[in-house]
């Protein structure tokens, strides 16, 4: 009875969660955690990151990393926590570990890495970080902007023009190609 009163907690949380509604539903995420559901303390991570409250995302978030059923998730969730408190060297191991533990499932932590790179003026590695990423993920569109991005700022325009132009949703991705439209052939 009591793991189903727990499961209740997360379900209850979900809509709230999808409805952007983090501050809501961190109070049935607190019950779960605190019963030790790992999901529950999963989620409840990540919603006080997007609450920029950091430190407490660390404190929940760091215990998981041994075992979760996904460690993968809660590194690449610590990537983004460490790289909030500026704590680069944190980051970018929590991403790379991260990267390694996903063995590409999924493009997101190759993405998170990616961005990452970019932001510490990596744009080199970034590319070679993100380009498996659009081969194996090719609707990936905010991998496609990264690689676009990283790919430009390396000069390699024509190469950048292509990857922008895989992500025709996103409005960054837009402005970028159109100023490497008006820049003309290089």
């Amino acid at each position: 009875m009591i793991g189903a009163a727990l499961l209740l907690q997360v379900a209850a949380a979900m809509p709230l969660l999808e409805q952007g509604r983090f501050s809501d539903a961190r109070m049935p995420l607190e019950k779960a955690c605190a019963a030790r559901e790992a999901n529950g303390c999963y989620l409840l991570g990540r919603t006080l990151y997007t609450l920029d409250q950091y430190e407490a995302a660390l404190r929940v978030l760091t215990p998981l990393a041994a075992t979760d059923r996904d460690p993968w998730r809660v590194q690449d969730a610590l990537g983004s926590v460490y790289e909030a408190l500026r704590r680069p060297a944190e980051a970018e191991r929590a991403f790379v570990q991260a990267v390694s533990g996903n063995r590409d499932r999924t493009a997101d932590p190759r993405y998170h890495l990616g961005r990452f790179l970019i932001r510490e003026g990596r744009p080199t590695e970034a590319v070679a970080i993100l380009t498996p990423a659009v081969e194996k993920f090719p609707r990936h569109e905010l991998a496609h902007f990264e690689l676009g991005r990283a790919l430009y700022q390396t000069g390699r325009f024509a190469e950048a023009e292509i990857q922008l132009s895989r992500a025709p949703s996103l409005e960054e991705a837009r402005r970028l190609l159109d100023k490497l439209k008006r820049q003309g052939p290089r």
